[in-house]
């Protein structure tokens, strides 16, 4: 008798989406985060509440590769590609996280990638704590702490600077997000917390393409 597989711990969704350059649009949400978070967003039913990005866990990454932008959407919907800008991909793949989620489990080793915002809070008494980016040491020191509440012990981790994500708000300051792109390998120690990091994000800027966790199985 053949074993039924077991039923995907999580739906989650990938969606990859290789932007084009020519696009007007495009070319507006590479340079303004409020832009592309307001595309992304365009994507889901509208709904979802006064929170639809925490509805669905939508997380995204550009990867800004020699032969074009990368637009990476993971989400517990699958986007609606029809809602999309005219023009705006030139090529989209979905992927089904499922399995990927399922496979986890302690003593596994892992590649990963995320481009996070780094920071250390001050506290002066009587006032709220100040964030304040961090670099170098201090950047993968705060790595290694956000990897082991996630699940992950590193066995390599290297830093990656990124260009600063900038964005526009109505009648208040502009977003301004230091990035550092983390990617190595680790050893999985905590499958349920690594599963939970991978679909909720990890730090700030989650709204703005940051926060979100990539692994793979690691292949010599």
């Amino acid at each position: 008798m053949t074993t039924a597989p077991a039923a995907p711990t999580r739906t989650l969704h990938l969606a990859q989406l290789h932007l084009e350059a020519r696009s007007r649009a495009v070319h507006q949400d590479l340079n303004d985060a409020t832009k592309l978070h307001n595309t992304v967003q365009s994507l889901f039913p509208d709904t979802l509440g006064d929170t639809p990005r925490a509805a669905t866990h939508t997380l995204f990454r550009l990867e800004r590769e020699q032969a074009g932008a990368v637009l990476l959407i993971q989400s517990t919907l699958p986007i609606n590609r029809n809602a999309l800008p005219r023009g705006y991909a030139h090529h989209l793949a979905h992927r089904d996280l499922g399995p990927l989620l399922d496979w986890i489990t302690e003593g596994r080793l892992v590649r990963y990638r995320i481009d996070a915002n780094p920071i250390k809070t001050t506290f002066v008494r009587g006032q709220r704590g100040k964030r304040t980016p961090v670099t170098g040491a201090e950047a993968l020191a705060w790595w290694e702490r956000q990897a082991h509440k996630a699940g992950l012990a590193n066995q390599l981790a290297l830093d990656l600077p990124q260009p600063p994500v900038r964005g526009t708000r109505n009648n208040s300051k502009p977003i301004l997000l230091r990035a550092m792109r983390f990617e190595g390998v680790a050893t999985v120690t905590d499958a349920d917390a690594l599963r939970a990091a991978i679909t909720v994000g990890i730090g700030q800027g989650r709204a703005y393409g940051l926060g979100l966790l990539s692994i793979a199985p690691y292949r010599p």
